[in-house]
């Protein structure tokens, strides 16, 4: 069964008046930092939303739901004090008020939490939408025994939009549904499409994979990054179980230089994996494009825990010369709100920039640069 699913702006959610919190965009950087700091304080005085947290992606922090954090808080405030003028500069090299608007929450939800600030979304889980997509979607328990925090995975088998989802792995519904990684608004595209090459920074289990493969068609290719042997196994299998997609597994993680040795093995899988002091194997583009092992570049997902920037800088050359659309982690480390936009905008001054986010959270918010 097929179902031409697209997400995007297909209902107006009954919650974005109160997710609005900014009735117009700042000129100045002084007016930036006195209507985030107004607006957060305001937020913290009279906002209580208890539903506001996200129970499947935190499983085990019910209590989290209705706990608000002064330390976290006051870390964000110490982190906007010192770093208003760089965040204001990244303001103003987004291209939509869309996009500058939901910096502005984003910023405001750091400052004073979930209990007080909603990220206004483009989706909701609670809309037709969501259910049309839920009612397709067909998953058993997987056969694969490795286990994480959210314990086993699930077999995936099914058709959307005339593409075949035959993959093990967690879920789908934040690449699928929230259409993570794809970028579409006002006629501006910045996702794989057929006949892209594309870098899947940050493989893990292989969902990513599967769908910008079906995504790219059997012209594209694309070469999928993992440093973890648990995660690479699990790759491996969803690979061999579409051998018409055209996947080439790379067992590295990216980084602005090379390092040989073998894939970390953790016995789980582990999505927020670090490698801290631990010897990872990782490549840079730029060698992998000098040496062929990469033919061309036409889109970068970068989705590698804080090891964004250094990934980038170890493209320099490849994206000067290839001018690939960009998808960028951009909330790993706080300083990758302002340090990841400045160092491309300085170093590749033909992208246009634009920001999405897909969750009620402060994780996953992507940085989107369209070449012109």
């Amino acid at each position: 069964m097929s179902y031409q699913f697209q997400p995007e702006y297909k209902e107006k959610l009954d919650h974005n008046h109160e997710a609005n919190l900014f009735d117009s965009l700042p000129e100045t950087n002084n007016r930036f930092y006195s209507d985030i700091l107004a607006i957060s304080i305001k937020a913290l005085k009279m906002n209580t939303f208890l539903d506001n947290f996200d129970l499947e992606r935190f499983p085990d922090n019910k209590e989290l739901a209705s706990t608000f954090d002064p330390m976290e808080s006051a870390k964000y405030f110490n982190w906007f004090f010192h770093h208003h003028s760089d965040l204001f500069e990244t303001f103003n090299l987004f291209s939509d008020q869309k996009s500058k608007l939901l910096f502005l929450h984003l910023i405001a939800y750091r400052l004073a939490g979930h209990i007080c600030v909603r990220i206004p979304l483009h989706f909701s889980e609670e809309s037709a939408c969501y259910q049309k997509y839920s009612s397709l979607v067909k998953k058993a328990p997987s056969a694969l025994t490795l286990q994480g925090f959210k314990g086993g995975l699930y077999h995936f088998d099914f058709e959307l939009n005339n593409k075949r989802y035959l993959v093990d792995t967690l879920d789908l519904k934040h690449v699928l549904y929230r259409q993570q990684y794809f970028f579409s608004r006002d006629m501006v595209k910045i996702m794989p499409e057929p006949g892209d090459y594309v870098i899947d920074g940050g493989a893990f289990l292989g969902d990513t994979a599967v769908t910008f493969a079906n995504s790219v068609s059997p012209n594209g290719k694309v070469y999928s990054f993992d440093p973890v042997r648990d995660h690479l196994d699990i790759l491996k299998h969803n690979v061999d179980q579409n051998p018409n997609l055209n996947i080439q597994i790379m067992p590295y993680g990216l980084s602005n230089a090379d390092v040989d040795c073998p894939p970390i093995k953790i016995d789980r899988y582990h999505g927020g994996f670090t490698a801290c002091n631990k010897k990872v194997p990782v490549r840079a583009i730029d060698s992998l494009v000098s040496k062929n092992e990469i033919e061309r570049l036409d889109y970068i997902k970068l989705d590698i825990e804080g090891s964004e920037l250094d990934a980038i800088k170890g493209a320099i050359k490849s994206i000067g010369k290839f001018k690939p659309k960009l998808a960028i982690s951009l909330y790993h480390k706080p300083q990758d709100f302002f340090e990841i936009p400045s160092f491309i905008s300085k170093n590749f001054p033909f992208y246009k920039f634009y920001l999405r986010h897909y969750t009620c959270h402060k994780e996953e918010t992507v940085l989107y640069c369209d070449p012109f």
